[in-house]
């Protein structure tokens, strides 16, 4: 039987990294879409922005996939369409429609910004879209933010999730500083106030932990360009930090969510030097060595199979399970970062042998039968290819970060085994569409 291509940890790690992202099997191939590629997306990521519409400048098949998330999570009534037939696309006719389209939903009196989102289409043919959203504000006389949804730069520095978060950013506006507020960038969901992070940063002076996801209005949103700094815990995130400093003078650090209890420990003492304050953080460290001595005492010798559907570095993940005596039959990574290096620097040291597949390489799903077996799946992509597997979809309206995450991380994986659902069911459960 043909056994689909892999990599191991210790190839991956003999391998240069240079300085952007690289394609695990290398060079131009096919890739195969499995319906396991979890997350937010740029329809749902893009609704965080407070009162807010979108506008989405697409073909009809576009936008209905729009609508189908909109009417699964409840923003129907904040989506709106121009949609593009073939003559429109030819001509480019429809770029002058857009501002007209942008008036008319200003003039519902709902909204206080519009998000124009636009296709492959216009990324291919190279429309202005920062110049068609200028055109737009003057002649709707409401504040435009504008995105691509193009899944063929999907994997690039610039993506269209990196975009959509610069989208969402570059309505941050500057003014006096708030010393006793910060930003965490990267995340889907609020930081609650009784979380690790917020617990800890308070303890440094620090009162407000904010995200665009914690903002009921526009005006919120805004404030969050007079935080102190921004705190990037995930790398979609990045270029938004570069580019608050750059425009607005705010600096910021990545830290991007951790398992490891002494990668989760280093963090937080970088963390502590770029705010200038002692960060009391034992008492969480001694809460997860708790926790992973529990659960490598009841689950010690269990398969369990790493998905890059999941929030953070899957080889950090890996390491961190195989350090608590957890084995790790795979990872699945497509297109490795340059923030995965020390992880699977840290993976080799343990695992050195552990396969590295691509999920959306053809071969891998031709030949799935002959992955390895494990008990249970970590992230929808990986349960698709373990029929067989308890399946473990991550939460990503959650926000973890520090010991909590890896605290999340076990507490997540225990309830899997003690009560397990199928990949079916966890599908079923979620907002894909196929």
């Amino acid at each position: 039987m043909t056994e689909p291509r892999f990599v191991t940890v210790s190839e991956l790690a003999d391998k240069p990294q240079g300085g952007g992202s690289r394609p695990l099997l290398g060079g131009c191939r096919l890739h195969y879409n499995g319906p396991g590629s979890t997350g937010f997306g740029v329809k749902r990521t893009a609704m965080l922005l407070p009162e807010s519409a979108m506008l989405m400048v697409s073909p009809m098949g576009c936008g209905r996939s729009g609508s189908v998330v909109a009417e699964k999570f409840g923003f129907a009534d904040r989506m709106f369409y121009l949609n593009l037939d073939d003559r429109s696309v030819a001509s480019g006719a429809y770029l002058e429609r857009i501002p007209e389209a942008v008036k008319t939903i200003a003039g519902l009196g709902t909204f206080k910004a519009v998000l124009i989102c636009m296709t492959c289409i216009d990324a291919l043919t190279g429309t202005d879209l920062e110049g068609i959203g200028r055109s737009a504000a003057r002649a709707a006389g409401i504040r435009v933010a504008t995105t691509f949804m193009d899944p063929i730069v999907r994997d690039g520095r610039f993506g269209p999730m990196v975009q959509v978060r610069q989208a969402i950013a570059g309505c941050f506006e500057g003014g006096e500083p708030q010393p006793g507020a910060v930003n965490v960038l990267g995340t889907f969901a609020p930081v609650p106030a009784q979380s690790e992070l917020a617990q800890v940063l308070r303890g440094a002076g620090i009162d407000s932990v904010r995200t665009a996801a914690g903002c009921r209005t526009f005006g919120e949103l805004e404030q969050m360009g007079r935080s102190r700094c921004n705190l990037v815990i995930h790398h979609q995130a990045a270029a938004c930090g570069e580019d608050l400093e750059k425009r607005l003078g705010m600096p910021f650090i990545r830290l991007l969510t951790a398992f490891g209890p002494e990668q989760i420990a280093a963090d937080y003492a970088r963390l502590g030097a770029f705010l200038g304050a002692q960060l009391r953080t034992d008492r969480y460290a001694e809460s997860a060595r708790r926790a992973l001595e529990r659960f490598s005492a009841d689950f010690s010798g269990k398969r369990i199979a790493v998905g890059e559907a999941v929030c953070g570095s899957p080889f950090d993940i890996a390491a961190a399970l195989v350090s608590a005596g957890i084995r790790v039959p795979f990872v699945f990574r497509d297109m490795v970062l340059p923030s995965d290096g020390a992880a699977i620097r840290r993976l080799r040291a343990l695992a050195p042998d552990t396969p590295v597949y691509s999920g959306v390489d053809p071969g891998t799903f031709t030949a799935s039968r002959s992955l390895p077996q494990a008990d249970m799946a970590l992230g929808l992509d990986a349960g698709y290819f373990l029929k067989n597997a308890v399946s473990v979809a991550w939460p990503f309206e959650e926000t973890h970060f520090g010991f909590d995450a890896l605290v999340s991380l076990l507490a997540l994986l225990r309830r899997g085994f003690e009560a397990p659902e199928t990949h079916r069911a966890q599908m079923r459960g979620s907002y894909l569409t196929v």
